[in-house]
């Protein structure tokens, strides 16, 4: 098995990447969708491209030109080339090629090479402003001019009702494990409210921001979702063992565990991640 990253901290088990495997085109980049639609020939770079779920999605979209998948990880690359090669066999998407890389050591692209680069919830993973600026500077640069960066990242999480603590036990946890145990998460945490000045510091003079929602309110959304939690926080699950090095005591993973499985069963319980959706062209 391939190390996890040192920039990438949740690990890649099973009930970490099915959740990856959830978002799609459609559900986690239509701000997007309306550019792509426009121009079909689009040579567009997916970063983080996880399982390959959105970047089969996109390569959909652009028949007449490619999309790019860049990952870390030998592990998930395979994840994602077998969702390309079902993509394949299911419609004919021959336009994708998969790669291994880090944005923070420097992509091997030339510059002005994508009409459109694209991330989704990759700078939540990148600790500290100057990583989160020297990614979007190489985002930046292998952008034609006219081209553009589309990124979605959270900005908060929310459990209603609120007498189950959650958004301290679960988000305000998670905001401390991406922050690097600190619970200072003006520069970690969820960055997506941070983004329009980001992109601007690293030279978008013109940058829209938008906002989305994921929603879990169904009786069937709620299990699954929460399933996959308590799985994560399992015992021997890296998303665990990430939450013990950020200085959460076993004692609090455990009622968080508690508190997931309660509101689940609450018929009027719901769950709500606010997202930035943000784009600026070059």
């Amino acid at each position: 098995m391939t190390p996890t990253p040192t920039n990438y901290t949740q690990g890649y088990s099973s009930t970490t990447t099915s959740t990856h495997a959830s978002r799609t085109a459609q559900s986690d980049a239509s701000f997007l969708l309306p550019y792509l639609h426009a121009n079909p020939a689009s040579h567009i770079l997916d970063i983080g491209c996880g399982p390959g779920t959105i970047t089969a999605g996109l390569a959909a979209l652009v028949p007449q030109g490619s999309v790019t998948g860049v990952e870390l990880s030998d592990e998930i690359l395979s994840q994602a080339q077998r969702t390309v090669d079902s993509a394949n066999e299911g419609s004919g998407v021959k336009n994708i090629v998969l790669v291994k890389a880090d944005v923070l050591q420097g992509l091997f692209f030339s510059e002005n090479t994508f009409d459109v680069v694209f991330a989704s919830q990759l700078f939540p993973h990148l600790p500290g402003k100057e990583n989160k600026i020297k990614a979007l500077t190489e985002m930046r640069r292998v952008l034609k001019p006219g081209g553009i960066l589309a990124t979605r990242d959270a900005v908060e999480l929310h459990f209603y009702p609120k007498r189950y603590g959650l958004d301290g036990l679960w988000a305000g946890n998670m905001k401390m494990v991406l922050s690097g145990g600190s619970e200072d998460s003006e520069e970690g945490g969820f960055p997506g409210g941070r983004m329009k000045g980001l992109y601007r510091s690293v030279g978008f003079s013109e940058v829209q921001v938008g906002a989305g929602t994921t929603v879990y309110s169904s009786e069937s959304e709620k299990k699954w979702f929460v399933e996959g939690c308590v799985a994560r926080l399992s015992e021997g699950d890296t998303y665990r063992e990430s939450w013990a090095k950020a200085g959460v005591t076993m004692e609090e993973i455990e009622e968080t565990k508690r508190a997931l499985r309660a509101w689940s069963g609450d018929e009027d319980a719901w769950y709500v991640a606010l997202q930035a959706e943000v784009i600026g062209r070059k």
